[in-house]
């Protein structure tokens, strides 16, 4: 096998690890935030638990989260930011061309730039340290290594 292919799907394979860490961070959302589903369900069960608890009491801990809805403006930056994080993966296994090695090593840093910086916004919010070391573990790491791998890939002779 070719080692430069090898290489190739290397990068790919770690910047896809990356971006399926920044999914599970946004899935995170939902379960670790005031409006999570562990809140609601440690309420309920808070509930249960009272002396003297009435249906009363326990129906109105049982009232499932709100989330707000998400705008068509941002469900549109979501789906461009998504596409921006997978492209380098996708970009390093349709092309060997010197430009695109160039345009893979830029694109997947800023992304896993903007990866990192969520993540330590979120660990410095209360109740959000899990979050935000979640996303900076699951989704920065793979995405620091690929960076560094598609940067010596762009520098490589071809």
């Amino acid at each position: 096998m070719n080692e430069n292919y090898f290489k190739r799907v290397q990068i790919a394979g770690l910047f896809i690890i990356s971006f399926l860490g920044a999914l599970v961070h946004m899935s995170m959302h939902f379960l670790s935030t005031d409006n999570s589903l562990f809140n609601w369900a440690g309420n309920l069960l808070q509930g249960l638990e009272a002396k003297g608890a009435t249906l009363s009491s326990v129906a109105g801990t049982a009232e499932l989260p709100t989330h707000e809805a998400i705008s068509a403006g941002m469900f549109y930056i979501m789906v461009i930011w998504f596409a921006l994080m997978i492209a380098p993966a996708i970009i390093s296994l349709l092309t060997d061309r010197k430009a695109w090695r160039r345009v893979t090593a830029i694109v997947g840093t800023v992304m896993v730039l903007g990866g990192i910086l969520d993540g330590i916004g979120h660990t410095f919010q209360p109740g959000q340290l899990a979050l935000g070391l979640g996303g900076l573990i699951l989704g920065s790491i793979p995405g620091i290594i690929a960076v560094a791998l598609a940067f010596g890939w762009a520098r490589a002779k071809e």
